[in-house]
């Protein structure tokens, strides 16, 4: 049953008034000018400009939207974003907050300025000033800034490592070191994901030539989540002809993606290659230090003041990655201001109970972990896991850990088989099976799977 677009108006209305009234820099930033369209029993469909705009609010307010939605009488009730609606028109000055492995489509920069005028809003608040480096990230954030000051002389960069972990940031951190010293300089920030719809379009609309232009007549192509490429044969072409143009100019070529290249399913050996054959870094979880380093420093942008007692608690309680932590920290700043009350220890723990709940929750162990785990236990490579072969050798380590990753984790048999080379749900149900049926009569098959559990959990 349909509710018709004016109940969604009713609907929408109600609920970013509640959102107002929780925060005005919230609602005037990400929510004034999103457009109400149509609502059913199930979900509210709202307009936004672009995906990666709604994906920032996504990630960073569906608590807040779902909070506000039941405020306004339907709780439960999804929201669903549809872009081309309007123009965030997002200032200099209010750049997006946290767009770690957001998408941003860029257009061609001007002949005026060497950077897109999008661009320059995203990065104004993310440069290498305000990136808190500590041992897991130290030399990615030095070859960073190398690649940023000597163009071409590291290159390809390839930066991994998980999500939230601020592989995003250091790359609008070159775009702002280019754009403060080389203004001139032509600059192209996009994701993986982005540079395939682009593609998809220009074969649409034949219009190949002009997409070739926009990532190739470039002095610095920056692209996040490359692993998307794995398993899409005519991107990966495209994409192989677009860095070997780069870098046959000498042009700064830097990547960013949740693994090596020799772990991305479906890459082709080619790509692989090219990948590895600059400089390829790891930005593994933060340290306590790191994290605490953060948080000062955020809570100084958000201009509030917080006991070192509770940075240090929410430190030590939120160590997944960056982005939940400054979560935190914003919704302290939210309640702060919308109860005009000072937040202590106790206040803290009582607010962020349900983000406390859910983090560890999200220590559960990733997929790509236990992988990791399976690989070095049993003496072989992460790709042997992912990859076509079927030795009894590489067989059973894999079904052991299709084992784990749906032990151990809430992710459907689809996305656990993909994870493992784009295998299918029937493939890891079977294997699931297979473990559970062999560890009941083999004591040394459960051995192993206990001593790998006990490892994952730490």
């Amino acid at each position: 049953m349909s509710h018709g677009e004016s109940s969604a108006s009713e609907v929408w209305q109600s609920a970013v008034g509640f959102i107002r009234a929780k925060s005005e820099a919230v609602y005037k930033q990400w929510f004034k000018k999103m457009v109400p369209i149509s609502m059913d029993d199930a979900r509210i469909v709202v307009g936004t400009s672009d995906d990666f705009f709604a994906d920032i609010v996504t990630k960073n307010y569906g608590d807040l939207i779902s909070e506000a939605l039941a405020a306004a009488g339907h709780p439960g009730l999804k929201i669903a974003f549809e872009s081309g609606y309007f123009d965030p028109e997002v200032p200099e000055d209010t750049p997006p907050e946290d767009p770690d492995s957001s998408q941003v489509s860029m257009t061609n920069p001007s002949d005026d300025d060497g950077i897109d005028p999008d661009l320059a809003g995203l990065i104004s608040r993310h440069s290498f000033d305000n990136f808190v480096v500590g041992e897991e990230n130290r030399y990615a954030y030095t070859a960073a800034f190398s690649a940023a000051q000597n163009p071409g002389k590291i290159n390809p960069l390839y930066i991994y490592g998980g999500s939230g972990m601020g592989k995003t940031h250091l790359l609008l951190a070159v775009a702002h070191e280019v754009r403060i010293h080389n203004p001139k300089a032509r600059v192209r920030y996009t994701s993986c994901e982005n540079f395939l719809n682009e593609f998809l379009d220009s074969l649409r609309t034949k219009t190949m030539y002009e997409f070739r232009e926009t990532f190739r007549n470039v002095d610095y192509l920056l692209v996040d989540d490359v692993h998307t490429l794995g398993n899409k044969t005519s991107l990966q072409e495209e994409f192989f002809n677009t860095f070997n143009t780069l870098y046959g100019l000498g042009k700064q070529i830097i990547l960013t993606s949740d693994r090596q290249p020799s772990e991305i399913p479906g890459l082709e050996a080619r790509l692989v290659s090219r990948f590895v054959s600059g400089v390829t870094t790891q930005i593994t979880q933060s340290s306590f230090e790191t994290r605490l380093a953060i948080l000062k420093q955020e809570q100084q942008c958000l201009r509030m003041k917080l006991g070192d007692d509770v940075l240090s608690f929410i430190a030590e309680r939120i160590s997944s990655n960056i982005r939940p932590l400054k979560g935190a920290l914003m919704c302290l700043s939210m309640y702060a201001t919308a109860m005009k009350q000072e937040i202590d220890l106790e206040a803290a723990k009582r607010i962020l109970s349900d983000q406390l709940e859910k983090e560890a929750e999200s220590r559960a162990i990733s997929i790509e972990e236990i992988q990791k785990a399976v690989a070095e236990f049993f003496g072989i490579q992460v790709y042997d896991l992912t990859g076509p072969k079927k030795p009894k050798n590489i067989a059973e380590p894999r079904m052991i850990a299709m084992y784990l990753s749906r032990k151990l984790t809430s992710k459907p048999h689809q996305e656990i088989g993909r994870a493992f080379g784009g295998r299918s749900h029937g493939t890891v149900i079977h294997a699931v099976k297979q473990i559970e049926e062999n560890s009941l009569k083999d004591e040394e098959l459960k051995g192993v799977l206990n001593q790998l559990q006990r490892k994952l959990r730490g």
